[in-house]
């Protein structure tokens, strides 16, 4: 399960006469909350956040006591974002548990001060199945009816209204929390009868009992009018911003330069450049793509070209008389004289772009040692491992064919797993497949049976280290 999705949190604005909340959002007071299965596999569900305090609220089944349990603060990257929690109090009776979260900086929920009448409407909101979020689908928002029986005031789903068994929080119209959903088993968006709901009233009593200072807002009492406005105007300001003018510059500057020395038709050919050689540059030469230098490889085109062509007019001079060889020599110092300086120059920026030497070693589960490197630019790091034809290359059964990249500087170098079948893990944290996380030096990363360390060393004057 890669924790991959959309993940975004949303404060909401009291008052509104419809829940309303943009796609992929979530309420701030909701959080993923993680349990580790084994090394290469968690559990998520959502949690919310009952104080300030970094107390959380979730099933009582997803977790027992001794269990690894990780809280995502603000993003999905396990290694800067996670926060370890534990269990704090269970409500075996309510379904509920309570979990202390160390580091935890969330604003708690808001409970809605009354309770729910006959067709109130009510909205889950909650993170998907753990194959939906894989597939970076984006977080539910589903409204249903409720209807409240005179016995006893208890609000149930109306039989008209159906939600996925998933476990979520319930909102009234101005995102004030009225209840939880909990699913049963494991999550899917199938209708399940067994899926329980706990409301206004089961929230007070935990709060009660855990001593927590109560947030509340009357929905009925609000005045809609006021903050729409302002929800508006704070997506319509960045709309403005002209980003799209400043492309055209850059494409201009970009053909000046091819046409500058090329001098033949202006107009013809940065036409047939574009569309001759705008394919290759991607598969040829993708750290000068990846680092946003557009006329670096245009250069490299270039002087490829023009050398290439060189080669020719010499092969030529070898075989031709010497009236010819004057002949094509006085050609080749008239056309081609920019452009081989330019070739000179580029061919001088190798050894800078490959700098140093990335070198993994390590051993595998039977004990043997392996190691390998390959030529790298310090600042620009874009390798593939693998047992394959990959740029850094582990013999072993256990690591997929393409494994896992690496991409960045070496001191901020970042992992994803590239759907390798024995799974990636750094320092013992799972590395999920599309899921980005940040190697460190010194950092332990496992591939399958792989235990190995990465070092970048300068490159040696001889271009050791495979380019």
């Amino acid at each position: 399960m890669a924790v991959s999705g959309p993940v975004l949190s949303q404060a909401l604005e009291t008052g509104g006469e419809a829940y309303v909340l943009p796609p992929g959002s979530m309420p701030s007071w909701t959080v993923p909350v993680l349990r580790l299965v084994s090394a290469t596999h968690v559990e998520p569900t959502t949690g919310v956040v009952l104080s300030d305090t970094g107390l959380v609220l979730v099933p009582e089944d997803f977790a027992s006591v001794g269990d690894e349990i990780i809280v995502l603060d603000g993003g999905t990257d396990i290694i800067r974002h996670g926060r370890p929690a534990q269990i704090e109090r269970k409500f075996t009776f309510e379904g509920l548990q309570v979990l202390a979260v160390e580091g935890l900086t969330r604003r708690g929920l808001t409970l809605a001060a009354t309770r729910l009448m006959q067709g109130d409407e009510v909205w889950l909101t909650a993170f998907p199945p753990a194959e939906l979020i894989a597939e970076g689908k984006p977080p539910l928002n589903m409204s249903a009816t409720v209807d409240v029986f005179s016995e006893n005031n208890r609000p149930s789903l109306s039989s008209e209204s159906t939600l996925p068994n998933v476990t979520g929080a319930l909102v009234d119209s101005c995102g004030n929390l009225v209840g939880v959903s909990l699913a049963d088993d494991i999550q899917s968006m199938e209708v399940s009868s067994a899926t329980r709901y706990q409301w206004r009233d089961t929230l007070l009593k935990i709060f009660t009992e855990m001593g927590i200072a109560l947030r509340e807002f009357d929905c009925n009492a609000a005045q809609p009018a006021e903050p729409e406005p302002e929800i508006e105007e704070t997506i319509e300001e960045p709309a403005p911003e002209p980003e799209v003018e400043p492309e055209p510059e850059a494409e201009e500057s970009l053909e000046e330069v091819i046409e500058e020395p090329t001098e033949p038709p202006a107009e013809d050919m940065p036409d047939v450049d574009e569309h001759a050689l705008q394919e290759p540059v991607p598969d040829s030469l993708p750290p000068f793509e990846d680092k946003g230098s557009g006329l670096a490889v245009w250069f490299w085109l270039l002087a490829a070209l023009l050398a290439g062509g060189l080669g020719y007019v010499t092969h030529r001079i070898r075989r031709s008389g010497p009236e010819r060889s004057s002949e094509l020599e006085n050609a080749e110092k008239e056309n081609l004289e920019p452009p081989v300086a330019e070739t000179a120059d580029e061919a001088a920026e190798i050894p800078v772009l490959l700098d140093s030497e990335l070198r993994i070693s390590g051993s595998l589960r039977d004990g043997t040692e392996f190691e390998d490197c390959c030529a790298v630019s310090e600042n620009a790091i874009n390798v593939i491992i693998g047992r394959g034809d990959t740029d850094l290359v582990i013999s072993s059964p256990a690591v997929s064919r393409r494994h896992v990249s690496l991409n960045g500087t070496f001191r901020e170098l970042t992992v994803s797993d590239l759907g390798s079948s024995n799974g990636t893990s750094i320092n013992g944290v799972p590395c999920l497949e599309g899921e980005i996380m940040f190697l460190e030096p010194g950092d332990v990363l496992v591939l399958g049976d792989a235990r190995c360390t990465l070092e970048l060393r300068p490159r040696s004057p001889d271009g050791g280290g495979k380019a």
